[in-house]
């Protein structure tokens, strides 16, 4: 009987081995502030009139965090709901999209996939821009029409693997149509998409 008793408090006590790690969490919504911040100033002067130090500061931001994730994923294997909470995935979300490095945003794919089917903090529209930005770095098609490439001033669509199926493909993730898409780029870049 009293071995019995033993598991239930145990098991009853688990819970509170797996809290959600604060200092983690807080430090990685710092990061994806100060990507934001970075991102929120070149938009108002507009990407395509940013100066060379805002850009040069934004490569250096997006360094730093992907070096600090790195450290963070070789210390906890991935960043969990139950580990960062929903906000600390999401961050660690942003900081993988905007890395400079290809190799680790192909690495944590299969995790961002998970983080989205457990409705970790994931949306299907990020895992749909990682899922893309991956295939485009390894010289494949898009599939879900996430990407776009700058052009003596204009945004073109990287190539889309079956293009007359994108809708349903972006409709699965919960993600608007591509012509929509298209028109809320044109209004966040101030660029035509062609």
């Amino acid at each position: 009987m009293s071995s019995r008793w033993f598991f239930i408090l145990f098991i009853t006590s688990f819970p509170a081995l797996s809290a959600i790690n604060a200092d983690l969490k807080l430090e990685l919504e710092e990061m994806a502030i100060a990507d934001q911040s970075i991102r929120n100033k070149i938009r108002e002067v507009g990407w395509k009139n940013a100066q060379s130090d805002l850009l040069s500061k934004l490569e250096l931001i997006d360094r730093k965090n992907t070096e600090k994730l790195k450290e963070i994923i070789d210390e906890h294997s991935w960043v969990t709901a139950d580990l960062v909470g929903k906000s600390g995935v999401s961050a660690a979300f942003l900081i993988i999209q905007h890395s400079p490095d290809d190799s680790f945003k192909e690495k944590m794919l299969p995790f961002v996939k998970q983080s989205y089917i457990n409705n970790e903090g994931v949306t299907g529209q990020e895992f749909a821009l990682l899922t893309d930005r991956v295939l485009v770095a390894q010289g494949k098609a898009q599939i879900y029409g996430t990407q776009l490439r700058i052009e003596k001033g204009l945004l073109f669509f990287e190539p889309i693997e079956n293009e007359s199926t994108v809708d349903q493909r972006r409709k699965e993730l919960g993600m608007p149509p591509l012509e929509e898409y298209k028109e809320l780029v044109e209004s966040a870049y101030g660029m035509s998409v062609q």
